[in-house]
This record gives structure tokens, sequence and C-alpha cells, in this order.
């Protein structure tokens, strides 16, 4: 996969501004105004963005005539540049032999792994509403603990309880994984001070304060024996940059990235698709070891969903869009063959 040129990611996200532009025309692309009209509808001053507005026009993301308007034809050449970087070129790709790899354990992800992932790695979960992303990395997680593995899951998008009744569904008591002296299983509960609730967690933290936020996940990675050992679970990067900003939030997960990467440990996050510009989307994406995607398609035959492996360093992994189901019964992603033999019986 050839590399993202840092200068037009940089044009496009250099910024906290720029980011709250391009999500701006992205959510409304027929927008026609003056450089005050803008600033206004995205809270800034006209002199905060006069440079940024000036470097989109560059790009010819934007046109500037009289008012500024956005260019939706330049916006999808982009688009296709970076999604043609992102993707491997074919359905394999060249892995190192010295690269230590295992299986998920989810047959769905595994099927897509030949030879398995690579045990020290940051993977980003991303997908459209409604494919099951949270389903998958819970999933992951319920495997990895079967494994013996310690997991520190943060919870962004939901109660720990709640995630604790996915687990169940899943087959496994998470709470047997809680005993104190042979904890394997730590939850960091950002999800009650978005909603204005006390946490009943060890570890909880404002996720707008993501300094105190990354000093809570050390402290949460710290507690298992054996660093190399554990996997981080996030769920979900897409709040964490709603509420905290862009720019703030890439700083934050360079940070944690290092951090995994020093202790060799695993992290698995989250992102939905639809929730920001694709030169966001692709920053974040060069960021990680690995991206599985996940989409839905409105078929005549009712709702599509398919996965792929469109990026994972250091291992063999398939490309190609694989058709898959839910579980509901049991909250589970499992292979499409497989859905269809369990309604047959």
């Amino acid at each position: 996969m050839p590399p993202l040129r840092s200068d037009l990611l940089e044009k496009l996200i250099g910024s906290e501004t720029k980011a709250e532009l391009l999500m701006y025309f992205h959510d409304n692309p027929d927008t026609t105004d003056t450089v005050e009209g803008i600033a206004a509808k995205i809270r800034r001053s006209p002199k905060e963005i006069e440079r940024d507005v000036s470097d989109l026009v560059e790009l010819g993301l934007l046109q500037e005539v009289r008012v500024i308007s956005f260019s939706k034809d330049r916006d999808q050449e982009l688009q296709k540049e970076i999604s043609q970087r992102l993707v491997s070129a074919g359905s394999f790709e060249e892995t190192s032999t010295s690269a230590n790899r295992d299986l998920t354990g989810v047959a769905m992800i595994d099927s897509l792994l030949p030879d398995g992932y690579p045990s020290s790695s940051v993977v980003l979960v991303m997908g459209d509403p409604a494919t099951g992303k949270t389903t998958l990395l819970i999933q992951l997680v319920a495997e990895a603990l079967k494994k013996g593995r310690n997991v520190v899951y943060s919870a962004l998008d939901d109660f720990p309880d709640s995630i604790r009744d996915s687990m169940k569904l899943m087959g496994i008591n998470p709470r047997d994984y809680e005993v104190e002296g042979r904890r394997k299983l730590v939850f960091i509960d950002c999800y009650s001070f978005l909603v204005g609730v006390k946490s009943q967690e060890q570890y909880s933290e404002d996720p707008q304060r993501l300094s105190d936020l990354s000093i809570v996940v050390t402290k949460a990675l710290s507690e298992a024996r054996d660093s190399g050992n554990v996997l981080l679970a996030m769920d979900s990067l897409t709040t964490l940059i709603q509420r905290s900003g862009v720019r703030p939030s890439f700083d934050f997960l360079h940070t944690l990235i290092a951090k995994i990467r020093s202790n060799r440990a695993s992290c698995v996050t989250s992102l939905s698709r639809k929730a920001f510009h694709p030169a966001i989307i692709a920053a974040i994406q060069d960021k990680v070891d690995g991206v599985i995607e996940m989409k839905v398609e409105d078929t005549k035959d009712g709702l599509a969903r398919f996965i792929r492996v469109s990026k994972m360093k250091g291992a063999q992994h398939i490309t190609t869009w694989t058709p898959y189901n839910r579980d509901t019964s049991m909250g589970l992603i499992i292979p499409y063959e497989e859905s269809r033999v369990k309604k047959s019986v």
C-alpha cells in the first residue's frame, strides 16, 4: 500500500478549523456563502478561518468567486484518491514471517485472516450504522478473555453493565473475570460522565479531559502482570472525537498507540464511517495497524451485510467484501453460510 501523502492530509486537516470546515461542507455540500457567513455557522471568527479557507481553495476543494462554495466533484475525487491509497492492491498482502500471529477466536474474522493476526496490533473496526461494530468489538473481547488475556474496556457509548449483559449473551460471565486478586477484566466508565450519572466502576473519567483519560488508561493497563497479554478495547472513537475535537483526539490517539506498542499490548476501537469527512477517516486509518470494515446494503431481499479486512500490517488478509449475518439471540457476528445453515435446521 503506497504511503499517504502527509502534505495532502496536512492541507485537509492541518488544524481544528480545517476539520470543522470539512465536516460542515460535507454535511452541507450545497452551501454557498461568504467567509463571514461560514464563520458564523461554525462559530468561529472570519479571521480564524480565512487562511484555512484559502488553503482549501488552493486545493480545489472550495471554489471562491464572490462567495465560498463546496466542490462536490473535487470532494469525490479526493475521496477516491484516499480510498485507493488505503486499500491493499490485491486479495492478500505480503507478510513478515517474524511477526507473532494468533487467531481471534471469532470465526468471521479468522476466515479473513488466514494465518492469524499480529498479536501486538492497533485495530480499527469501522462501519456504517447498524452493521454491528460494537457487537464485533465485544465478541473480540469475549474471545480474548476465554484465551486468558487481560482486557481493559473503555466504555464511551454505553454503561459497563450493558456491556456485561452483551458478554453473557455470548456465553461468558464477565463477573468471573473481575474477581479481586485474579482480575482479568477492567472497565473504564466514560459513559456515566456523558449522561450525568455517578459511576460505580473503579475507573471512570470524563472523555473530554483527554490528558486525565490517558492517565487512567495507563493505570488500568498497569494492573496486568503481563503487559504484553493485554487487550485495550475502546468503544467508540466516534464519541471521543465528537466530544473532544479532531486535533486533540488525534494527539490522544497518537499517545495511546505509542503506549500500546511500547507495552507490546493490543488495542481494538470502533468508528462510524459516516460521522466524519473521509479525510479525517483516512488520517485515523493511516495511524492504526489494521482496519476491519463493515457495511450494509439495501437489496431486493432485504438488508445485506458485508465485511472485509482492508488493512492489516504483518499479516495476510482478504480485502474483498464478504457477506455476514448477525445472530440476534446471541449478539454474534457469524459467517453468512453458517447463518444459512442455522436457518435451515
